[in-house]
């Protein structure tokens, strides 16, 4: 049975028609328009990738276009503000990584407060890699510290900007293993795992798809998350590797404005689940050293808010200052 192509919004209990007989959205089927998916990083990269891949589909079963809009900027605020000020009529949707709730610990006034967005659906884990340089000479993250902890100050990690993923748990890393290492802020992953080929840096913090891309130069030794990732089994977890993280990892979410009605939320959250676990989707989603999520056990919207605790907590132990 084909699923129905639109919502009658005056089905959904919340349009009086009567009292309105000439408003122009009393019987606005969803979507009535182009969708608009808001990606607050440049393009190019795989969170982009997986983006492009998941709205093509998205397109045929909402009968109407999906735009993908890259906003990049600001740590991912000026992308997430644009949609948490947006029309809650569902034809603006963000993609974003954990950087949506991290930007808010990181600045003393952000321009949008996280009850502006509501939670639809998680797409993906977004494990954060680190990898070192094979030149090096050591083969697990145990062996880097120690190498570290030989020549302070000496050595460095990049990541892909000040208040990143990255960076977060490289402060955590160089607390909780007692090391003095320098941090070198990128803009971007592509131009740090290119320094660290060059010898500028001594490792780096990525996606696992990138890291995993320079075999034999690049030794992934450690991956966030509660467990291995499905492409790189052999790269053990930060907590098997000796170093916890207390349940910081990346992840991958759609969003829409706060005040959306639940239905259109429904809606997308349904098919946004459907089409990242069809196995085409599936499997290009594994390829980027992501993980395909979709539906949990957690409704996302508590797992959104368990992450916002945990990050600000972990900007707060790493004596990471907002700005």
């Amino acid at each position: 049975m084909r699923r129905l192509r639109f919502i009658d919004l005056a089905a959904m209990g919340g349009v009086a028609m009567a009292a309105a007989p000439s408003s122009s959205w009393a019987v606005q089927p969803y979507p009535s328009r182009p969708v608009r998916v808001v990606v607050p990083l440049a393009a190019g990269g795989n969170m982009d990738a997986m983006t492009r891949l998941i709205t093509e589909r998205l397109a045929a079963v909402l009968g109407q276009p999906v735009i993908v809009d890259n906003r990049p900027g600001a740590t991912g605020m000026i992308g997430a503000n644009a949609v948490a000020k947006a029309e809650p009529d569902g034809h603006t949707v963000l993609f974003a990584i954990s950087s949506v709730v991290q930007s808010i610990r990181l600045q003393k006034n952000p321009p949008y407060a996280l009850r502006e967005l509501a939670s639809v659906t998680q797409l993906a884990d977004l494990p954060v890699a680190f990898g070192i340089a094979e030149a090096l000479g050591a083969r697990d993250l145990a062996g880097f510290v120690n190498m570290v902890k030989q020549r302070p100050g000496k050595l460095s990690y990049g990541s892909y900007g000040i208040g990143s993923s990255g960076h977060i748990i490289g402060e955590m890393l160089k607390r909780t293993a007692g090391m003095n290492i320098v941090h070198v802020p990128y803009k971007g992953e592509a131009p740090a795992i290119n320094d660290l080929l060059g010898g500028q840096v001594s490792a780096v913090f990525g996606s696992a798809g990138g890291v995993a891309q320079h075999p034999g130069k690049i030794r992934m030794v450690a991956v966030s998350g509660a467990r291995r990732l499905t492409r790189y089994p052999d790269a053990p977890t930060f907590d098997e590797a000796g170093f916890p993280l207390g349940g910081l990892t990346g992840w991958a979410g759609a969003f829409v404005p706060a005040s959306t009605p639940a239905p259109i939320i429904e809606r997308l959250r349904v098919e946004i689940d459907r089409i990242v676990r069809l196995p085409d989707i599936a499997a290009r989603i594994l390829d980027f050293g992501f993980e395909p999520m979709g539906e949990t056990a957690t409704p996302f919207a508590a797992f959104v808010q368990d992450q916002y605790d945990r990050w600000g907590a972990a900007i707060k132990d790493a004596n990471i200052e907002p700005e």
